[in-house]
């Protein structure tokens, strides 16, 4: 059975939130799909993920990009 991933809590500011989920996107679209795991550790869909969860949080909040 895999071991489930251990969770963090994070504090940022709008701006930092922004900057983190832009970045994501940026990746995607200026890295070739099979380096990207080289630069982040990340694969395309764990990116995508990671990009919808903080998009979620942020219209949660109401926070624009």
């Amino acid at each position: 059975m895999e071991e489930k991933e251990k969770q963090y809590e994070v504090a940022m500011s709008a701006k930092e939130l922004r900057y983190l989920v832009s970045c994501g996107s940026a990746l995607l679209q200026n890295v070739p799909e099979k380096p990207l795991a080289t630069y982040t550790h990340f694969t395309k869909q764990e990116i995508i993920d990671f990009c919808k969860k903080m998009r979620d949080f942020m219209d949660v909040n109401g926070l624009d990009m």
